[in-house]
């Protein structure tokens, strides 16, 4: 066989071999589309806690996932909307709390921090997704 047939049965088999892997690896990235993990932090007089949190279906460390997956599924996983709709009035106590996620909410990247007076403040501002 001339050189030229040699190359042309090798692209053929490349090609042939790439058409049938692309589908395969197009449906696994698909199905992580949607997926959505957290890695939830707080930290408290120099004390930080730290868990994780996996949506649909609800699972990870969180100790109320389901809660927790539903609040962020109202908001569509924006922390900044979060309301959990229930007035609490929580003390002028001064012991200040930083919460923070990261991770993917249904294949998009989150990033969000806040900081804020108290535990109870922001037990009132996010609901059950920092109560850990």
């Amino acid at each position: 066989m001339t050189d030229s047939r040699l190359f042309g049965r090798g692209v053929v088999s490349i090609v042939f071999a790439a058409a049938v892997l692309v589908p395969g690896v197009a449906s696994a990235t698909s199905d992580g589309a949607g997926q959505s993990t957290l890695k939830l932090t707080v930290t408290e007089s120099r004390k930080t806690r730290t868990v994780t949190l996996t949506c649909d279906p609800a699972r990870g460390e969180h100790p109320r996932a389901t809660d927790a997956c539903a609040e962020l599924q109202r908001v569509d996983g924006k922390f900044e909307r979060l309301d959990p709709g229930e007035p609490k009035s929580c003390t002028k106590e001064s012991r200040q709390v930083n919460a923070s996620a990261e991770g993917t909410w249904r294949g998009q990247p989150v990033g969000y921090q806040v900081m804020l007076a108290n535990p109870c403040a922001l037990k009132a501002a996010t609901g059950s997704v920092f109560d850990f």
